[in-house]
């Protein structure tokens, strides 16, 4: 059933614009349809491709390049909703007939250029939290999907920056800190500033790029990284588990942890799973990430498809659920329909 759904969400969003846009398209010499012909093929085909590469032969691209081409391919995902709007807008009689393809290019060249500057900047979102005069003034600040290696070094020392002049007592990082093999310790090298209060839990591609490897490096740096235990301050137990797939076993696992009547209990997580079993466990606070909030619309749909809640802060119970739209972004440096964000929790 789910690879039928990824295929037709891809003709849909992907294929369909693309052809459509062909089809409106008249040119003036066989050359021109020649070539015009040629590059709707390559935009067709080349995100399947590059996803059956990568995720069935594991092929392993250049990153600078893929940046690019994952960014043009991000723009034929925007090139969906500005055909699904020309087609009731050439409809009207007052529309120009004939300019379909040139009002569809030049609009997503428009939001292209909108979701790239978007994609650049970085949001800190401030969350409030009474918890009692013993935690007052302090904070922690969440980091979530910042993709090293789909996002450059300077992006994450920039980043590493912002994050600092908060002051925060800890950092949580819940997953996708990276996802290349081609990240190593001088592109992570700006968390050693950060280090001694970061703690951070897996996500999904810590394990594509082996969760071993990746934690070792991160331990080499000082980051505190907790696989399925508990870390406890005079103020704060925290508690983070390893992303998985399926939410089925997160009761059991913990189920391995006893609540700290004396302490704020904060749960590190990957993804919006297993909701109910924390709040149900005693959590006051968990803090996740994954969704992206689908970063470029229409994503944010099939998003919710497979998370009830996909964004922002909810009440679960007597715990404060927050889930992040992400600190970077993954594959298309884009952003349309949501931001990159950094979580910057206070206690008040």
């Amino acid at each position: 059933m789910f690879p039928t759904l990824v295929i037709l969400f891809y003709v849909v969003t992907v294929a369909y614009p693309i052809v459509r846009v062909w089809s409106w398209y008249e040119p003036s010499t066989g050359t021109q349809s020649w070539l015009a012909t040629v590059l709707m093929l390559v935009f067709v085909l080349l995100p399947y491709g590059l996803i059956v590469a990568r995720f069935v032969f594991g092929v392993r691209f250049p990153r600078h390049g893929m940046a690019v081409t994952q960014t043009l391919i991000g723009c034929c995902f925007l090139l969906f909703p500005v055909v699904v709007v020309l087609e009731f807008v050439r409809l009207l009689p007052f529309f120009p007939h004939g300019l379909e393809a040139f009002v569809a290019i030049l609009a997503v060249l428009a939001l292209g250029i909108y979701a790239s500057l978007n994609a650049q900047r970085v949001s800190i979102k401030r969350l409030a939290i009474s918890a009692g005069p013993k935690l007052r003034g302090k904070s922690i600040v969440q980091l979530s999907d910042v993709h090293v290696g789909s996002r450059s070094t300077r992006f994450f020392t920039a980043l590493v920056e912002k994050v600092r002049h908060l002051e925060p007592t800890w950092v949580a990082i819940t997953g996708d800190l990276l996802d290349s093999s081609h990240v190593g310790r001088e592109q992570l090298a700006p968390l050693e500033k950060l280090a001694s209060k970061t703690l951070f839990v897996t996500g999904n591609h810590e394990r594509y790029e082996g969760i071993d490897k990746v934690t070792t490096l991160l331990r080499s740096l000082g980051v505190q990284v907790l696989r399925n235990q508990e870390f406890l301050d005079d103020d704060f137990q925290f508690i983070g588990i390893d992303d998985r797939d399926s939410p089925n076993n997160l009761g059991s696992e913990l189920e391995e942890f006893v609540p700290n009547a004396d302490r704020y209990k904060v749960f590190l997580y990957h993804r919006p799973h297993g909701l109910e079993s924390a709040s149900q466990w005693g959590f006051d606070l968990m803090l996740v990430g994954h969704t992206h909030r689908g970063q470029i619309f229409p994503f944010r749909f099939i998003v919710r498809r497979f998370f009830k809640l996909t964004h922002g802060t909810h009440k679960i119970g007597e715990m404060t659920l927050h889930i992040s739209s992400g600190t970077g972004t993954w594959g298309p440096i884009l952003r349309l329909g949501s931001r990159n964000e950094i979580t910057h929790v206070v206690f008040i």
